[in-house]
C-alpha cells in the first residue's frame, strides 16, 4: 500500500486529483467535485483528506454536528434514557479511491473519525457517531461496530459514545 497522509481539508488549496476522484459511487464523486469545498467554506461540514505520496487526493470523509430525535431509534435495542433531541456527530460522506479499496483505508478513515468524536465529546455533548449507509456499505459499517437503528433507506446506523470510548480505552 502506498504511503498515505491525512490532513484537514483546506479551502485555499487546490488538491491534485480532486476533479477526477472516483470511489465507485457517483453520488459521493459528485459531492467531491461540486459540494465538498462549498460545505467546508460555509462551515456546514469539516472534511479530512487522504493524500498519497504524490499529494494526490485519494480519499476523504466529512463530519457534521447533527441531531436526531430519539424516535429514529426504532429498533428494540434502543439506548436507554435518550433525550427527545439526541446530539450526534454525523459522518456525512466517506470515499476511498477505487485503487485503494479493500486495503483497510476506509477503516483508517473511520478510526480517525472516531478519535475526533472522542475529542468532540470532551468539549460538548455527543451521543455517538451517526451515518446513513447505502446498501453496499452496510456490511463495512457493521464490521466496525455500527448498528442499524431503524429500517430506513439509506440505512440509519449508529455507534454510541460508550462503545467508542470502550474501543479506544477511555472508559
Amino acid at each position: 500500500m502506498p504511503k498515505l497522509r491525512l490532513v484537514t481539508f483546506d479551502i485555499s488549496m487546490t488538491y491534485k486529483g480532486l476533479k477526477n476522484f472516483n470511489c465507485g459511487n457517483s453520488m459521493i464523486n459528485t459531492f467531491v467535485y461540486k459540494s465538498l469545498k462549498k460545505r467546508v467554506k460555509k462551515h456546514f461540514s469539516q472534511a479530512y483528506v487522504l493524500l498519497d505520496e504524490k499529494e494526490k487526493f485519494v480519499g476523504f470523509y466529512t463530519l457534521d454536528t447533527f441531531s436526531i430525535t430519539r424516535e429514529i431509534f426504532a429498533l428494540e435495542d434502543r439506548p436507554s434514557s435518550l433525550p427527545p433531541i439526541v446530539p450526534v456527530i454525523k459522518l456525512g460522506m466517506l470515499g476511498v479511491d477505487i485503487s485503494l479499496q479493500n486495503q483497510g483505508v476506509g477503516k483508517r478513515l473511520i478510526r480517525d473519525a472516531i478519535l475526533k468524536v472522542v475529542a468532540i465529546s470532551k468539549l460538548a455533548g455527543c451521543a455517538g457517531l451517526y451515518l446513513l449507509a447505502e446498501k453496499e456499505a452496510i456490511i463495512f459499517y457493521k464490521s466496525l461496530g455500527f448498528v442499524a437503528i431503524n429500517h430506513s433507506e439509506p440505512l440509519a446506523m449508529f455507534l454510541s459514545i460508550d462503545s467508542i470510548l470502550e474501543s479506544v480505552g477511555e472508559v
